[in-house]
């Protein structure tokens, strides 16, 4: 059976963007886990989760549909010890970056390019991010041009190279990452939007939780949100 034709037909523009997406999208992703990985080796990631107040904790935000039975399986698999970062998904490892390690956004904000300068863990969970939500910008169109695309290009490649090492430089000049036809085009772009929605899902929950617990202690103490 034939596949069904795309939704748009494949141009220069759209292949940039596609190329964008899935940039983001496969070498972003193993560039979280190469910064999850530092700060959470993978010798002690099992201790970590069946820490019981860590593990109370990711139970707690389970119920409240925070985390769904499908993380919470790559979290707490059947093998206990198998468990292995490079099976968390982005979202997921972002909410662990967070919430069990505590990695907060740097001085510059969740929204801004962090300085050079500034390597942290934390400046890089920003810049990814930061590249990712540009990048989303021309999703509406699902088209950029050259020069734009160059300019994004370089500068998550650069990014990507000194997070992970030159050794990535390979992968992201694999001529397959520039190669898809429309049908996989739109699959990276999708991928790019699921990542945003789940993430955005994340932090809401989070989010919402925080103000209902502060509006609960405001008023134990005669206080106001």
């Amino acid at each position: 059976m034939a596949s069904a034709t795309p939704s748009q037909p494949s141009t220069k523009e759209t292949s940039n963007y596609a190329q964008l997406c899935r940039l983001l999208v496969e070498v972003g992703s193993l560039m979280l886990r190469e910064i999850f990985d530092r700060v959470c080796p993978p010798e002690n990631l099992h201790a970590v989760l069946t820490n019981p107040t860590n593990h109370a904790k990711l139970q707690t935000l389970r119920k409240k549909r925070v985390l769904s039975t499908f993380q919470w399986g790559k979290l707490y698999p059947v093998s206990k010890t198998s468990v292995s970062s490079g099976n968390f998904d982005t979202s997921l490892l972002l909410f662990l970056l967070r919430n069990i390690f505590g990695l907060n956004f740097p001085a510059s904000g969740r929204n801004n390019l962090p300085p050079g300068s500034d390597t942290s863990p934390e400046a890089d969970i920003t810049r990814i991010k930061f590249f990712r939500d540009r990048v989303f910008r021309y999703a509406a169109n699902a088209s950029v041009d050259d020069p734009t695309f160059s300019l994004y290009w370089n500068n998550i490649k650069d990014t990507f190279l000194r997070i992970g090492g030159t050794c990535y430089e390979e992968v992201i000049d694999d001529p397959t990452l520039h190669c898809m036809d429309a049908d996989l085009e739109e699959h990276y772009q999708e991928l790019l939007r699921e990542w945003l929605k789940d993430d955005d899902h994340i932090t809401d929950k989070v989010h919402g939780d925080k103000i209902v617990k502060k509006g609960q202690e405001g008023r134990g103490h005669g206080g106001f949100l």
